[in-house]
């Protein structure tokens, strides 16, 4: 069970922590990971998009997902506050019939050091069914988390069968050249990361080269620094790719941390003042 604190939130009702407090079983189950401040999501209305997205091509909804959560989420957060912390919403399918879960996680925000010093990340052989929709796969995260413990890393880069390095097992992939151009899979070969969208409307708005280019395994190499994207590193720089050191500290992957937080706090105000955009 990875959920944390007091309450729950199940079909309607917060219950208390204890038995019978995770998702519940069924065909299919859709999440999102949703970070809050103060009990406010961030760019929630772009988790919701995909969360309805991804139900779509599976299920018929009767009826608006995001006010089902938004209840949900209200009532959590009514019983049980936290400065700062994510949340799972879990959408479970048996038939057309759907069931709903919210929770906190376990959270871990990056402090100025790992910012400054960048983050250790290994290898991981795998690939998604399904990379663009959000499902839940908990055989792949319970692997790649207790890899992930057994060599101290922070993340897991998979990668697929003709050795590319797609993304990450919770997060999104960037490399940077030594002439500052930047490399991402294209979008059909990973989950399109809600932070990813934004970070790559940045480097398009800053003027940086961007190429949509999977970077193969044997050719990290020829990269100088690389940083993920993700809820909760937001942008994040890499500081080693198995035995590959980056530079933490180019001066790109900084700037877009600091713009991508301005991004972050006006979907609070945002989301506050009810105009947040569909």
């Amino acid at each position: 069970m990875d959920c944390v604190g007091k309450y729950y939130f199940l079909d309607g009702a917060v219950l208390p922590a204890g038995i019978g407090d995770e998702p519940g079983t069924g065909e299919v189950a859709f999440y999102e990971v949703i970070r809050t401040r103060r009990g406010v999501p961030l760019f929630f209305h772009d988790h919701m998009r995909r969360l309805r997205d991804g139900i779509s091509t599976r299920y018929e909804l009767h009826g608006d997902i995001a006010d089902e959560v938004r209840y949900g989420l209200n009532a959590l957060i009514a019983s049980e506050l936290y400065e700062e912390i994510n949340v799972r919403v879990t959408v479970t399918f048996t038939g057309q019939d759907h069931s709903m879960h919210i929770c906190y996680l376990p959270s871990f925000y990056p402090s100025p050091e790992t910012v400054r010093e960048g983050v250790p990340l290994i290898l991981f052989h795998a690939e998604r069914f399904n990379p663009g929709v959000k499902m839940l796969n908990k055989r792949l995260r319970l692997t790649v988390n207790e890899e992930l413990a057994r060599r101290n890393a922070y993340e897991a880069l998979l990668v697929n069968r003709e050795g590319f390095i797609t993304e990450g097992s919770r997060s999104n992939i960037f490399f940077i050249t030594e002439d500052g151009v930047i490399h991402t899979a294209p979008d059909g070969m990973v989950l399109p990361g809600i932070t990813r969208r934004y970070v790559m409307e940045i480097i398009r708005s800053e003027g940086i080269p961007i190429v949509a280019d999977a970077v193969k395994q044997d050719g990290i190499s020829r990269f100088r620094s690389a940083f993920l994207t993700g809820t909760s590193p937001m942008v994040l720089p890499v500081r080693s790719i198995e035995n590959q050191i980056f530079n933490p500290a180019n001066q790109i992957t900084l700037r877009l941390r600091e713009l991508y937080s301005a991004l972050a706090e006006n979907s609070i105000r945002a989301y506050l003042d009810g105009n947040e955009a569909e």
